[in-house]
């Protein structure tokens, strides 16, 4: 039996947690997360075992640590985790770019224990309510290993992503930083750029956003996604 522990529980946490449940039911699942709602809920539906503080000794228990923060946050847990982990623990993120947190890892000398990743699945919506247990079925999960962690402990986290049904591919992180970039992150821009532009060319009757059909829907729609997560 393997100890999972996360940091951040919500779409992405949330259905990481919720799969693992689903296909591994007799590991035990840690979680902490910033509102006490969402770890009530996580209780409820019995997505995890129980609930961590955010510096919490229990982490030295954890096979395998999940970053599911906004970036920013997902770096500045790393300072923690460092002194606390053990030896034979991986620590992962769900992030959508990865250059930032390989710097801090390299900085840090968390090389031999960190496995980037980032499940290509997700929707405008955001938080632990939306979360499901099928997100990333058949969905590709990009791993980006640093060079310095064991080719066993890869290619085991490989098994676990497989295990959930996902597709696992390595890649770089540069390399997963400019496809990401380029497929993701722009049109999220362009999405978030329309919406503004009409806001604040609109008639003072409003007529623009009134006329809008299907296919400024269909464009715009990822523009309603966090902005805190994807801002960083």
């Amino acid at each position: 039996m393997k100890t999972i522990g996360f940091i951040g529980l919500g779409l992405i946490g949330g259905s990481i947690a919720k799969t693992i449940r689903k296909f591994h039911p007799d590991y035990h699942i840690l979680a902490y997360a910033k509102h006490k709602e969402t770890l009530a809920a996580a209780l409820n539906c019995n997505a995890i075992d129980a609930v961590l503080e955010e510096k919490d000794e229990r982490y030295h228990t954890c096979d395998y640590i999940f970053l599911c923060a906004p970036v920013e946050y997902n770096i500045e847990y790393l300072k923690y985790l460092k002194n606390v982990i053990s030896d034979d623990c991986i620590i992962t993120d769900a992030g959508s770019v990865k250059g930032p947190i390989h710097k801090a890892v390299e900085e840090l000398g968390m090389d031999h224990c960190f496995i980037g990743g980032h499940p290509m699945a997700g929707s405008e919506q955001s938080g632990f309510e939306h979360s499901s247990d099928h997100l990333l079925e058949n969905a590709y999960y990009i791993l980006t290993p640093t060079a310095k962690v064991a080719k066993e402990k890869v290619s085991a986290y490989k098994e676990f992503v497989t295990s959930l049904k996902a597709l696992p591919v390595i890649l770089d992180y540069n390399e997963h930083d400019i496809i990401t970039g380029t497929i993701s992150h722009l049109p999220h821009i362009i999405a978030s750029t329309l919406v503004n532009f009409v806001h604040d060319t609109d008639t003072a009757d409003g007529l623009m956003k009134a006329l809008a059909a299907g296919g400024f829907k269909d464009i715009t729609r990822i523009a309603s996604s966090s902005p805190v997560m994807w801002q960083q």
